[in-house]
């Protein structure tokens, strides 16, 4: 149900929320995710001094700019005047805890309104996989809450047959995460509290960018991973 709040709040707002760049032609939203300690044979452990990586299971949502390719002009065809798609995503990460480096992969959905349904999009239009490296060397060391995901590619599925991003490329892609933080009465980041205001960090480590509201699932505030193709 989250996933569906969330959906529904950024029907209403602007394609492209506060600090994002021209160049970005896909914004996702971590609605939801499931993380597990591992220790050095990958079985999971209750307590983080006896882990060695991390595993997480997220689902995301989010919009593309018309004209990128997971929102092709040929969208316009069955949703005349649309100028983005909704993109939900299910990605899996897996992190050393020595310094926040790993991988990440997943599927991807594209999908775009049916008819005049009062609904959110749901119709599925194109379905595919990415992958690539994840480093979250910042936000692990306590440097700064922004990470990067680097040499990702991603496929598209033709038919009933799954596609393989490493095999099957289509595009690839960079992107930055960016995790909110809330701020003390002098400046210290704290983690975010639910309907409490909340910030992310721009690219200098400097600038403050508030969250919005439909940056936040059930009021709290997501991590917005900024892709370019």
């Amino acid at each position: 149900m989250p996933l569906m709040f969330l959906l529904l709040a950024l029907m209403g707002g602007p394609v492209l929320a506060g600090g994002i760049g021209p160049k970005v032609g896909l914004v996702l939203y971590e609605v939801t995710e499931d993380m597990f300690l591992l220790d050095h044979n990958g079985v999971p452990v209750p307590a983080l001094a006896n882990a060695h990586r991390r595993s997480a299971v997220a689902q995301l949502s989010g919009f593309a700019k018309l004209g990128t390719p997971l929102c092709p002009w040929e969208v316009l065809i069955l949703t005349p005047g649309a100028k983005n798609c909704t993109v939900n995503a299910s990605g899996a990460d897996d992190l050393s805890l020595a310094d926040g480096k790993g991988t990440l992969g997943g599927t991807f959905a594209v999908v775009v309104k049916a008819g005049k349904m009062a609904d959110a999009p749901e119709f599925v239009v194109m379905t595919g996989s990415f992958e690539g490296a994840a480093d979250l060397s910042l936000p692990f060391a306590g440097v700064a809450p922004v990470g990067f995901l680097t040499g990702g590619k991603g496929c598209i599925d033709v038919g009933r047959h799954p596609c393989k991003p490493e095999k099957d490329t289509a595009f690839t892609f960079t992107g930055t995460f960016r995790l909110p933080f809330a701020l003390t009465a002098t400046g210290e980041h704290r983690p975010p509290k639910e309907n409490h205001p909340a910030y992310y960090l721009a690219d200098d480590l400097r600038k403050l960018l508030t969250v919005e509201p439909n940056e936040r699932s059930l009021g709290m505030p997501t991590v917005r991973l900024e892709i370019k193709f």
